[in-house]
Order: C-alpha cells, then sequence, then structure tokens
C-alpha cells in the first residue's frame, strides 16, 4: 500500500495543539488516505528504534504522499515541508480557517479546514479526495526532453489545478453571499422609503376621538356638554360687548 506521511504539529500529550492534530488525522487525513488507498502515517505513532529525525526524514523521501498542515506556523513542520518540497514529490497542504499564511510562503495553495463544522469536513475530505486521485505518483521515464516537459507540467503536477479551481469556487460562494446581503439591504431601504409615514394628528381630533365613545353610551353628557359649550359662547360675547 502506498504510504501517506503526515507533517504536522503535535504539541504534548493532553495539549490542546495534540487534541487538535488527533482529530484532523481522524476525521480529515486518515478517512481521506484510507478512500484513497493509502496508509496515514504520523511520526509519533511510528514504533522504530532510529532516532525520530531520522525517521521523519525516511518517510517525508519515500513516502508517495505527504500530507503538511501549516496550522500554528511550527518551525518543524515548516522545515520538514521545506525537505519534501526539495525532492519535488506530492505533497498537500491543510490550515486551519481564518489561519494567516506567513508572507514567504503566501503563494502556496492550501485546504482549509474546520473542525466545527461537519459540513466543512465533509467537504474538504471530497476535495482531498478528488485531489488525490488526479494526481501521478509513477511518472514514467521519457526518451524525449519535450515529452518530459509535458508530463511534468500537465500530468505529473495535475492536481495542483483542483485548488486553484476550488479557491475560484470558494470566492464565487463568498460574493453571492456577500450580493444576496446587499440586495436585501437595498430592498430593506426601498420599502422604508416607500411606507408612507402617519400624518400628524390634529390635537382636537384626537380629543374628540377620545370623548365621543363616551358621549354616545351616555346621551345626557351630550346634552350637558352642548348646554356648556353655548354658555362658554355667551359669556365670550358678554365679555366681548363690555368691552
Amino acid at each position: 500500500m502506498k504510504k501517506c506521511f503526515v507533517i504536522s504539529p503535535i504539541g504534548e500529550e493532553g495539549s490542546e495543539i495534540r487534541k487538535r492534530a488527533d482529530k484532523v488525522f481522524k476525521y480529515i487525513i486518515s478517512p481521506v488516505c484510507e478512500e484513497s488507498g493509502f496508509e496515514a502515517i504520523r511520526v509519533d505513532k511510528v514504533n522504530q528504534a532510529d532516532s525520530i529525525t531520522q525517521t521523519i526524514i525516511d518517510y517525508i523521501t519515500a513516502s508517495e504522499l505527504v500530507i503538511a498542515d501549516i496550522t500554528g506556523h511550527n518551525p518543524n513542520a515548516f522545515y520538514e515541508m521545506g525537505y519534501r518540497a526539495s525532492t519535488g514529490r506530492p505533497m498537500i497542504h491543510l490550515k486551519e480557517k481564518n489561519e494567516k499564511i506567513p508572507f514567504d510562503i503566501a503563494g502556496i495553495r492550501t485546504f482549509d479546514y474546520d473542525l466545527s463544522d461537519l459540513d466543512s469536513v465533509a467537504e474538504i475530505k471530497t476535495r482531498l479526495i478528488k485531489t488525490i486521485g488526479a494526481m501521478s505518483f509513477e511518472c514514467e521515464e521519457s526518451t524525449n526532453l519535450e515529452q518530459e516537459l509535458l508530463s511534468q507540467e500537465f500530468r505529473c503536477d495535475n492536481s495542483q489545478l483542483l485548488p486553484i479551481l476550488y479557491e475560484i469556487q470558494d470566492e464565487i460562494s463568498s460574493l453571492k453571499t456577500e450580493i444576496h446581503n446587499k440586495d436585501t439591504e437595498t430592498i430593506q431601504t426601498i420599502v422604508k422609503a416607500s411606507v408612507p409615514t402617519a400624518p400628524i394628528e390634529d390635537p382636537n381630533m384626537a380629543v374628540m376621538k377620545a370623548v365621543l365613545p363616551e358621549l354616545l353610551k351616555n346621551p345626557n353628557s351630550m346634552k350637558t356638554l352642548m348646554e356648556l359649550s353655548k354658555a362658554v359662547d355667551q359669556n365670550k360675547n358678554y365679555s366681548c360687548n363690555g368691552q
């Protein structure tokens, strides 16, 4: 069975780094490797008498595939990635969602994972399986230089295209969400502008609305109110004539 060596910050037993590394290995990397016909290997799970450094170098050099998690910007992980890159053999990069990529390796393509989102975990597993399936792990030797270059460019490195396509897909999805939010805000603004504001009610009309139901219930009150109104008017007229 082909081997996939996992480069990852591991941390001390029981640490948050170890817990995250174990979850990534258990729920993402191992299932993907099993589905793709690979044995997933992490150095702390290897029982060998050799020095750990030599064991890592041997696996980095000999494994058909390496999956490297750059989350946390671990110096040892970066060193191992550099060593693997020097071999020219296939390597896939992972990182936790929203993790910033250091500027000196900003050009590499990464697959983002979110362990708190089961849909995200399922999505990255599907993408990794498709990417591994597009890789060529046994490039045939060519006697023609042009054919060799063509093989390296389009066959051996064919998997490099998928991360780019996935990145474009994610950008389009993000733009769709942003456009939807903007459209929603615009519609709400238009609706608010189109709804007429309630006119300011005349104070006298407000009084009438409050008093009228009571007057209708008690007609005698209406008669008393009218007599009082006449008395007030007569008093006003008398005052004016007296002046």
